[in-house]
């Protein structure tokens, strides 16, 4: 069936084009900083590389003396209103994505808030010197005008080979890339194809390709001795798109089982009861998990081993172009 006319078959289509139009109109208005804030996110759901691409952006931004701000949603947590992340902050707090950014990144400022402008606001009020602003999966909130927006799609499902929920996976129209400052490409091999196709359909905005980089493992709650190449392995994971890094573990060790649960999964007590079962009839196995995952595992005594997931551009001089076309700097 034709993918336009399967989008406005989507009980969500006629909304979300209601809700543009009332932006693009003028008609519900949207707030600009004079400051630099830059927009990480996608039009689909999950699994695009956003938390990545923020960390290699708060990365960069620290190498250059700067003193970035991550602001998100905090999706997944039991509280509302504007909050700083510390690293004592739990998932049910502030959420999994913001914890996982200040623990990589501690000498960064991580605050989550529901509404946006406020976050924003409250962030100036408490750092008025330089401040550079990340929205860590804000391309729909567009009570913000950022200065750059940033669009991640995965390179194995663009997003223009997609359909509106419930359909297929997006969460927004196709249209709505047209907002886009640049387009980067996630998980992509080198010899990817899709740059000249998509500066043609999306008038010529930059686009770049990236891949996933997954480091050695790193411990969680004291595990113990590293896993050595061809260890076996007890997989768990909760997020949007695992296939890529059980791909990348089965090349080095042997996965004899992968939990996988939904994206920003709740680990409850009878979760990690079966994970500690499995553990416990397995001793030979080693529990590996991402950051996170591991998150939301902080403080249940399951030891394990978590795999870094960082997003590598194909050359350094494309990653310092990219950072200079969203930060104006060198």
């Amino acid at each position: 069936m034709n993918k336009t006319y399967l989008t406005w078959l989507s009980p969500y289509a006629w909304g979300i084009a209601l809700r543009h139009y009332l932006y693009d109109r003028g008609i519900l208005r949207s707030r600009s900083f004079q400051v630099p804030v830059i927009c990480v996110g996608n039009i689909t759901v999950g699994g695009t590389g956003k938390t990545p691409m923020t960390e290699f952006l708060v990365g960069r931004l620290l190498d250059k003396g700067k003193k970035p701000m991550v602001l998100s949603r905090g999706y997944g947590r039991k509280t509302r209103g504007f909050r700083y992340v510390t690293l004592s902050t739990t998932a049910s707090v502030a959420g999994d994505e913001p914890i996982q950014i200040k623990k990589r990144f501690p000498e960064a400022v991580v605050a989550v808030c529901e509404d946006r402008v406020r976050g924003v606001r409250c962030l100036l009020a408490d750092y008025p010197q330089d401040p550079w602003i990340i929205l860590d999966d804000a391309y729909q909130h567009r009570r913000i005008r950022a200065g750059k927006n940033i669009l991640m799609t995965d390179c194995s499902r663009p997003f223009w080979k997609d359909t509106l929920l419930p359909f297929g996976r997006l969460r927004d129209l196709p249209s709505a890339a047209r907002r886009a400052d640049c387009l980067v490409f996630t998980r992509c091999q080198p010899t990817s194809p899709f740059a000249g196709i998509i500066e043609r359909s999306l008038r010529d905005i930059p686009v770049f390709s990236t891949t996933m980089f997954y480091g050695d493992p790193v411990p969680l709650n004291n595990p113990g001795t590293m896993p050595e190449r061809g260890s076996s392995v007890l997989l768990l994971t909760g997020i949007a798109n695992a296939a890529p890094l059980r791909d990348h573990l089965q090349e080095q060790f042997k996965v004899e089982y992968h939990l996988e649960f939904s994206d920003h999964h709740r680990f409850t007590k009878r979760d990690l009861s079966r994970i500690k079962h499995m553990l416990d009839e397995h001793p030979g196995w080693h529990l590996i998990t991402t950051a996170k995952d591991a998150a939301r595992l902080s403080g249940c005594g399951i030891a394990g081993w978590i795999i870094p997931m960082e997003i590598s551009f194909f050359s350094e001089e494309i990653a310092t172009a990219f950072f200079h076309l969203v930060t104006g700097l060198c």
